[in-house]
């Protein structure tokens, strides 16, 4: 079996890494990634991208604007982070289940 890479020692990356363990908590796992002063974390379908600072992710799609609708959160608030990321996975599971959209405004896809 290959081992897999070490990260990076960045903020990015132990940013992500907190969020990893903090889903990890709630019963979600996740895989973390980083590079270039980056950092993304993977559960399923949903990509959370952090530069140390920020966690940010797609959390829907405005159909009005034809443009994305981004969640973001201070990359300091983990737990908080870790309950939207929690609650946006439950939409999207609920989304590709069953075929009802976010009731927001939005529309995820």
């Amino acid at each position: 079996m290959t081992a897999l890479p070490r990260l990076p020692d960045t903020p990015a990356v132990r940013a992500v890494e907190r969020l990893r363990l903090a889903l990890a908590r709630r019963g979600i796992g996740a895989r973390t990634y980083g590079g270039y002063g980056l950092a993304l974390l993977t559960v399923g379908s949903l990509i959370v991208w952090c530069n140390g600072y920020r966690f940010w992710w797609c959390a829907g799609w405005d159909a009005q604007r034809r443009r994305p609708v981004m969640g973001s959160q201070d990359a300091r608030q983990t737990e908080r982070t870790a309950r939207r990321v929690e609650f946006h996975l439950a939409r999207l599971r609920r989304w590709q289940a069953d075929g009802t959209p976010p009731t927001n405004g939005t529309t995820t896809g």
